[in-house]
């Protein structure tokens, strides 16, 4: 009876890393597309220049996320949005 109870346990333990794992995952994928999803919405507001300078560095963390590499995705399409929200730089007169 014992040695039931441990290997019950023992599937457990290995187990959960995996579910957990794949929590993680599902977290920063849904992070990148609704990233990606908040950087459309604001470019259509952008100015030529926010969005030239935005678009490349959006293209990198789509192109992160679609790799897999969710955490480098999400913080270059942040960095993107930043670029949005950055005042463009008008030539003084």
């Amino acid at each position: 009876m014992k040695f039931r109870h441990v290997l019950i346990a023992s599937a457990a333990l290995a187990i959960a890393p995996a579910a957990f794992a794949q929590e993680e995952v599902q977290g920063a994928t849904d992070d990148c597309a609704s990233l990606q999803a908040q950087f459309d919405q604001a470019a259509a507001t952008a100015s030529a220049e926010q969005l030239s300078q935005a678009q490349v560095v959006r293209d990198e963390g789509e192109k992160l996320c679609s790799e897999g590499k969710t955490a480098e995705g999400a913080a270059k399409l942040k960095e993107a949005m930043s670029h949005i929200s950055a005042p463009s730089q008008q030539p003084s007169q």
